[in-house]
């Protein structure tokens, strides 16, 4: 649903390199992003000697969630800076919900390598100049350990 004011993300259309130094560190994963999602990759769970360190596990799901954003943030950003004759104003991420996929991006997925499966379609609304941009951001796990 909507994200809390802590979760709401602030990003330009276009990309700077003072953008990408001054503020892209900054950047917070919202919370409910692949929220259930078991982001664990397969030379994790090979070993169950893992489960000896749960912070160190937490960190790498971390690490990886925070990963998968930064992506989907940057593709975002490929399609906004072309609205920019409209709207120069900043960007806000107002909205992720879980989506049910698209029969489009459905059809598309058959197309995917038999190792390659989708672990979660969320719908995401962009504050473009009071106007709801929507986006169907799509995650995949790529065999055992590529996201």
């Amino acid at each position: 649903g909507d994200l809390t004011p802590e979760d709401r993300v602030e990003f330009p259309a276009f990309r700077s390199q003072q953008w990408i130094k001054s503020d892209f560190d900054k950047l917070r994963c919202p919370s409910v992003m692949m929220e259930g999602v078991d982001l664990q990759p397969a030379f994790m769970t090979n070993f169950p000697s893992v489960n000896l360190y749960p912070g160190k596990v937490k960190q790498v799901r971390e690490q990886i969630r925070f990963a998968l954003f930064r992506q989907a943030l940057f593709k975002i950003q490929n399609v906004e800076v072309t609205y920019m004759d409209e709207c120069r104003d900043t960007r806000v991420l107002q909205r992720m919900v879980q989506g049910r996929g698209s029969i489009s991006a459905s059809l598309l997925d058959l197309r995917n390598p038999k190792d390659v499966e989708l672990i979660r379609d969320e719908l995401w609304t962009i504050d473009r100049c009071g106007q709801g941009a929507h986006y169907e951001v799509r995650f995949y796990k790529e065999g055992g350990d590529g996201f």
